[in-house]
């Protein structure tokens, strides 16, 4: 097995780690959570009304 660690003690993914935007982060789980949350209502909908709600 190798070693991963560089000279300075860290991992090789430590080496690597680069910063995402903030605006980027919300985009993405606005691109996610929108059709999440509508597939969630959805199944709510049909939920009550097979439960006789």
């Amino acid at each position: 097995m190798s070693d991963t660690r560089t000279r300075d003690g860290k991992g090789a993914t430590a080496a690597a780690t680069a910063t995402t935007s903030p605006i980027v982060v919300a985009a993405a789980w606005l691109v996610v959570g929108t059709p999440l949350a509508y597939g969630l209502w959805q199944t709510i909908l049909k939920a009550a009304k097979l439960f006789g709600g």
